[in-house]
């Protein structure tokens, strides 16, 4: 069973007055062999002389850091799925659901249009804690919108929370903000030195 490992870059809410981000992405990685692309992530971290405790976020990431992390991992067998929607255009529908309803419109849009069947992967989500209510909300919504598509073999196996501290969360991370910046700046020096064995990119406009 393959596992996917997820996380976001930008925020969940629609008050743009606070300084609410107009995008919102989620990237979900399934690597063909974690323990290999943990390995070298682990050994980007010796190539930058950082500690075995230090984290990737590319919030926080220079250019070399970046540099050294994408090239570490660009040998790896990866699928990326990428979500980048944009919050701004969102009916008051969707508005309305908050944090979960964007999570599950995210999954869903991923899910159905992914190469692969996802019924046999376990999907990782950045979080800690009891969120049991928030996190079976998205396994029936995701569930729900892959039955109505016809599409049952698209639903995640199941859903689970990862913390942030886990090497491929940070991953995800990295990831994540590397998709967020080429949407937004249309620079793709990052993703570009992966050569993904399957690559959903999805931006999800709206009618506009």
């Amino acid at each position: 069973m393959k596992t996917g490992y997820a996380d976001e870059s930008g925020d969940a809410g629609y008050e743009f007055s606070s300084g609410s981000s107009d995008l919102f992405t989620l990237v979900v990685v399934i690597p063909y062999d974690p323990e290999s692309l943990i390995n070298r992530i682990v050994e980007a971290r010796r190539k930058l002389h950082k500690p075995e405790t230090f984290e990737f976020h590319f919030r926080q990431a220079n250019e070399n850091i970046c540099q050294s992390f994408f090239e570490s991992v660009a040998p790896e067998e990866l699928i990326l799925l990428a979500a980048i929607i944009h919050k701004t255009n969102a009916g008051d529908g969707l508005q309305r659901t908050g944090k979960t309803g964007l999570y599950i419109h995210a999954l869903s849009g991923l899910a159905l249009r992914s190469p692969i069947p996802l019924n046999n992967i376990k999907l990782h989500l950045d979080g800690t804690g009891s969120q049991k209510e928030f996190i079976q909300s998205l396994k029936n919504g995701v569930r729900n919108a892959c039955r109505e598509a016809g599409q049952r073999e698209q639903n995640f196996k199941d859903i689970r929370l990862l913390n942030s501290t886990h090497t491929l969360i940070q991953c995800a991370d990295m990831f994540a903000g590397a998709v967020a910046q080429q949407t937004e700046s249309k620079q793709s020096t990052w993703l570009n030195l992966i050569q993904f064995v399957d690559l959903v990119w999805w931006e999800e406009k709206f009618a506009i």
